[in-house]
């Protein structure tokens, strides 16, 4: 199967469940121990529960400023290994069909668990 079909199914569910708030749905997709890489720290999530306060601040902080629309657009992924794709996107967060921020390109590494794809890195 194409990579960048499969990055762009995980980045639209993951997506999709952040914007319902629905937590269930959000950590079906992360691949435990989870690595966030952020512009001042990196983060290892151990654990479902040490997830959620993650996944609350952004999902509330959606909800707090009327977000309508989380898109996340692939732009390019490859296979690294047989059971791993890299890949980089565009993040566009809108109210209403207009930015609440500029876009911004981040990266996701996915790793295949049994038939599922999973995130498990983020940039």
């Amino acid at each position: 199967m194409n990579p960048l079909t499969i990055y762009q199914a995980a980045l639209n569910r993951v997506s999709e469940a952040v914007l319902a708030g629905d937590f269930d749905a959000y950590a079906a997709m992360i691949d435990l121990p989870y690595l966030v890489h952020t512009a001042t720290a990196d983060l290892l999530v151990s654990t479902r529960e040490d997830l959620h306060p993650t996944f609350e601040a952004l999902a509330q902080g959606f909800r707090d400023r009327g977000v309508t629309h989380y898109e996340r657009v692939a732009r390019a992924a490859d296979y690294v290994a047989r059971d791993r794709i890299e890949g980089w996107h565009h993040t566009h967060v809108l109210i209403d069909g207009e930015p609440l921020v500029y876009p911004h390109v981040s990266w996701h590494k996915l790793v295949r668990r049994d038939e599922r794809w999973l995130v498990s890195e983020a940039t």
